[in-house]
Order: structure tokens, then C-alpha cells, then sequence
């Protein structure tokens, strides 16, 4: 797995690489401040030809860099560091096209290598901290329900709470007591009624949309 750091804090970035550096499923590692720099290391040692699996910025970033790293690199995975769980940064990491989070304090050599791993799977990784703004964004009296909206069964609430988490059918179903196929029963009706493709790509119109399928709890 390459992995690319667009990080301007030099000792966050420096930590990263060193914790990536000791994951044995890493191959190629590039640490950079800025956007400029990856793209410039990219042309002169790769022709302009590599694309990392996986790239990881800082919602902090002073632009909107994950815009930027999707147009350059569409191929590549981005995963999104929180650096804060008060509810506007959460609403500022919950507006970007990332394919998966992780909250800076609950970094460490384990969590990222988990982390990243399911990102690979096509997961997408969700800290409790956004799962819960989501969940209280999706409830709060802001949204008025639409009548052409479907309706949720007590059951299919849960599971999409539990979707939000960014859970698996095997955790779904042991967190609720069910079977794995009852899990994955309740997870397809979910997605059927929001006509969504799969799991990654309704979680990640829950945190694109303002007006997300959650509302209609």
C-alpha cells in the first residue's frame, strides 16, 4: 500500500511517517506540507505517473485540499484527520469528500493500521465524535421531513446507526443480536430505499447532503 501525507505541521506530519514507516503493510511513503509539493515530487520522480492508494490530510487545511487531492489523484483513497470534536469543525470535516476519518488523539501505530486497512477494504472508517454529530444533525428540528421520503422500521434505525459507525454486517449483528444475514437483510433494505448502490456510498451522501437519508428518523 503507497501511502502520500499532505500535513503542514511539521510534527504531525513527521509523526505519521514515522508510524507509517512501521507498518509492514506500507510500501511507498511521501510526506509533504502542501498539495504543491506532492504534485511536484510526483513529476519529477515518477513522471507524474504515481498514485497512491491512500492519502491523508488535515481538515484544517486552509483550502479545500480534499477537492484538490480528488481532482489529482481520483484514484487514491483520502483519509481525513479531526483535529477537534467541538460541532463546528465536526460540521467542517462532515462537508468534505473524504473517504474515511480519524480523529488526531486516537492516533497511534494500531488505530491508523486499522484504519487504513479499511479503507482499503472500501469501508469507510467513521470516529464516534462525527457518527454522533451526524446522528443529532439527522434528528434535530433544522430538517423538515418530505412526504415522497421512505419510511424506516425501528430496526432499519438502528442499522442506519450502526452504518454511520462505519461498522461491518458481522458487527451490525452482533451489536444488535442478529444473524449475519439478518444484518445484511436490513442493510440492503436500507440502501434499496434510498437508492443507494452501497454502504460507502450511502454514508458518504449522509455526510455530503444536507438533506440525508438519516432525516428521515
Amino acid at each position: 500500500m503507497d501511502v502520500a501525507v499532505l500535513e503542514s505541521l511539521e510534527v504531525l506530519r513527521r509523526g505519521l511517517e514515522a508510524m507509517l514507516r512501521q507498518l509492514d503493510r506500507i510500501g511507498r511513503i511521501e510526506c509533504h506540507r502542501s498539495m504543491e509539493e506532492l504534485l511536484l515530487m510526483a513529476s519529477k520522480a515518477y513522471g507524474g505517473e504515481w498514485n497512491p492508494d491512500v492519502i491523508i490530510v488535515s481538515c484544517c487545511a486552509p483550502d479545500d485540499i480534499s477537492t484538490h487531492v480528488r481532482t489529482a489523484f481520483p484514484a487514491s483513497r483520502i483519509l481525513e484527520l479531526v483535529t477537534r470534536a467541538d460541532p463546528e469543525h465536526l460540521a467542517m470535516a462532515a462537508r468534505t469528500h473524504a473517504d474515511g476519518y480519524l480523529m488526531v488523539r486516537d492516533i497511534t501505530e494500531t488505530t491508523l493500521d486499522v484504519t487504513l486497512q479499511a479503507l482499503m477494504r472500501g469501508e469507510l472508517p467513521i470516529p464516534a465524535p462525527i457518527a454522533s454529530y451526524l446522528l443529532e444533525r439527522a434528528r434535530s428540528s433544522e430538517f423538515s421531513p418530505s412526504p415522497h421520503q421512505p419510511y424506516f422500521s425501528p430496526r432499519e434505525r438502528d442499522v442506519i446507526s450502526l452504518l454511520l459507525e462505519g461498522l461491518s454486517n458481522q458487527q451490525i449483528a452482533s451489536k444488535l443480536g442478529i444473524s449475519v444475514h439478518s444484518a445484511k437483510r436490513h442493510v440492503s433494505a436500507v440502501l434499496n430505499k434510498v437508492n443507494s448502490p452501497s454502504r460507502v456510498h450511502f454514508v458518504t451522501q449522509m455526510l455530503r447532503d444536507d438533506r440525508a437519508p438519516a432525516q428521515r428518523f
